[in-house]
């Protein structure tokens, strides 16, 4: 697996299943819902907790 490191720049709602694999990783693709203009990147919680939740 190859990893790009990107710059935020937008806010985006996105919706995940909880089902997880034997790896941790989400068995279903994460959904699109919309584009959140009225947040910055600074107001978000950074996700820290990787495929495990851990």
């Amino acid at each position: 697996m190859s990893v790009t490191l990107v710059r935020p720049e937008l806010v985006v709602e996105v919706g995940v299943d909880v089902a997880r694999d034997s790896a941790g990783r989400w068995r279903h693709p994460a959904r699109w819902y919309r584009a959140r203009p009225d947040l910055s990147t600074g107001e978000v919680e950074l996700f820290v907790g990787g495929p495990t939740g851990r």
